[in-house]
């Protein structure tokens, strides 16, 4: 043992510590895309079936996942072009637009309060997701691209029935940025509460579905407010309840998995 720690150079040490930085980088970039459960599901297909292989002396099925492991790195950039191109053109946009602080967890959820009930007034319709744990990259990327502190006037003006992003989302990311606006959702095949419930709440209950965003719709037709949230749907609010409501999510997750980092510290309340 000794032996083997008299041969450790420091150059190892550098060289060990710069690939971590490297994988844990890259790990981070692709964070909220589908890239992450793909390669986690292809190793576990892949993985398994070696398995059962050697178990089962299956030569030729050995022999074939063998060789995909082999090639393992240009399977990865086939299958993850997307994706990695996508991650590695947000390297520089990261960096300038983590200079300025995120805004307080209290003034967003009083500014998407004051947007939702301004709207309800007028009767626009509006599609405002909060991101939390659950990454929303790839819902981003196909929306435009914002990236602004977000504030009432600001999303007023991307629902405005004049202005071509009304249609979409606007997702706020977990740093507290309107990220992206105009964005595209996916819709539930669950029955809604109401019959005359359009794509917007379908819309809403689908992302609510598969990720653990929250999500405030306005009803274009009747100027009803609600919240969605892990697939559950509570209508026609009025404005202390929407507050409340989001207050308490937003605090009762951070009091079970905590805050991870001083970016949140800095948006929590």
């Amino acid at each position: 043992m000794l032996n083997l720690i008299a041969t450790i150079r420091i150059s190892d040490f550098i060289d060990i510590a710069l690939l971590a930085i490297v994988i844990y980088r890259f790990l981070l970039l692709i964070k909220g895309t589908r890239t992450i459960p793909m390669m986690i599901g292809l190793t576990v297909l892949l993985g398994g079936t070696y398995v059962l292989a050697r178990l089962f002396s299956l030569d030729a099925t050995g022999w074939l996942v063998e060789n995909t492991v082999g090639s393992a790195v240009v399977i990865l950039v086939v299958l993850f072009q997307t994706d990695i191109r996508n991650a590695l053109a947000q390297v520089g946009l990261t960096t300038m637009f983590r200079e300025s602080s995120p805004v307080s967890r209290k003034d967003l959820i009083d500014e998407v309060v004051q947007t939702a009930f301004s709207l309800s007034r007028r009767k626009v319709g509006a599609l405002i997701v909060l991101e939390r744990e659950s990454g929303l990259r790839n819902y981003i990327e196909q929306g435009k691209l914002v990236m602004a502190v977000p504030s009432a006037e600001l999303m007023e003006s991307l629902f405005h029935t004049s202005s071509p992003l009304h249609d979409g989302a606007v997702i706020i990311n977990r740093d507290g940025r309107l990220a992206a606006a105009g964005c595209i959702l996916p819709l539930t095949s669950t029955k809604l509460p109401n019959t005359k419930m359009g794509t917007r709440h379908r819309a809403a209950m689908g992302i609510s579905e598969e990720t653990d965003a929250l999500v405030v719709v306005v009803s274009e037709e009747r100027g009803q407010v609600s919240l969605v949230h892990k697939g559950s749907m509570q209508v026609n609010m009025d404005k202390s309840a929407l507050h409340e409501s989001l207050t308490t999510i937003f605090q009762e997750y951070d009091r079970t998995n905590g805050l991870a980092s001083k970016t949140r510290q800095t948006f929590s309340a």
